[in-house]
């Protein structure tokens, strides 16, 4: 029997819709995907509750709260060639249990936002940067993120943005502090606000939850990454000084609080949940 693909937006799609509607979204990587079906990842540990949670939002379908996939499933000529040969495999060796989850015919959005410059031939970020500063142009961002990941911190990524404050989290194995977070959340961050989580998979959870409770909440880790490689001219996975990056292995998980200088970064914490 043909396996009706599920149809994924672009990536420009994904943002017009994300500024057009002030939508929220949880995206859906291969490390998400794992965590359905019981793998571990290196930065989080699975267990029941994460796989039932990841499963539950997948299978959501509540109006303005996007559920997004890979650009995988059609041509796959627009990535790199390693990205290209490793995304054929996974979808080789995955096939079947993607086509158990993914329901035939429906429209996602586009889960690579977030990755616009090491993983593709054409580096992205020039097209989607300016789609991006719309969503929080002159409005409060509330940032939820791992303690070293320091979205915006030394570059420019957020800068139309009215103010910024942070909630930090712990870089490993952040659902282990999810009720904390989200209290942490509703108690800081005023109903409706724009939330910036990067605290891998649990912000794909995170996301929905707080879209249900009224926040705009938008999972976008490795977005600040990607575009620190662009403004840098890098185009392979490699660390950034003072940032943590769980994708440069040992190199970028070791980070040198030191090299930050920004004093508005420290003065943005309004929260540790660590």
């Amino acid at each position: 029997m043909v396996w009706n693909k599920p149809i994924v937006a672009s990536k420009e799609d994904t943002l017009l819709y994300i500024i057009d509607h002030k939508s929220s979204i949880c995206r859906y990587g291969d490390g998400e995907l794992n965590l359905i079906w019981g793998i571990d990842l290196g930065f989080q540990t699975c267990n029941p509750e994460i796989s039932r949670r990841m499963k539950e939002v997948f299978d959501s379908d509540e109006e303005n709260i996007l559920i997004g996939l890979p650009d995988i499933f059609d041509d796959l000529d627009h990535y790199t060639d390693f990205s290209h040969d490793w995304w054929r495999t996974y979808l080789y060796s995955n096939i079947d249990k993607l086509k158990q989850i993914i329901k035939p015919g429906r429209h996602y959005f586009c889960s690579n936002i977030t990755r616009f410059t090491s993983d593709y031939k054409e580096d992205q970020a020039d097209k989607l940067i300016p789609l991006y500063r719309k969503i929080w142009d002159g409005r409060d961002i509330y940032i939820v993120e791992g303690e070293q990941t320091r979205i915006g911190v030394g570059n420019d990524l957020l800068s139309n943005a009215k103010n910024l404050y942070r909630i930090l989290a712990p870089v490993k194995n952040a659902y282990d502090k999810y009720d904390e977070i989200v209290a942490a959340i509703k108690e800081h961050v005023p109903w409706g606000s724009l939330v910036i989580l990067a605290l891998g998979p649990t912000a794909t959870i995170m996301a929905y939850d707080l879209a249900k409770m009224g926040y705009q909440a938008l999972d976008l880790g490795h977005f600040d990454i990607q575009y620190e490689y662009h403004i840098r001219g890098i185009h392979s996975k490699q660390p950034i000084p003072g940032k943590y990056v769980n994708e440069a292995s040992t190199a970028g998980q070791t980070v040198d609080d030191s090299v930050i200088k920004d004093e508005n970064y420290s003065k943005s914490i309004i929260k540790r949940v660590i």
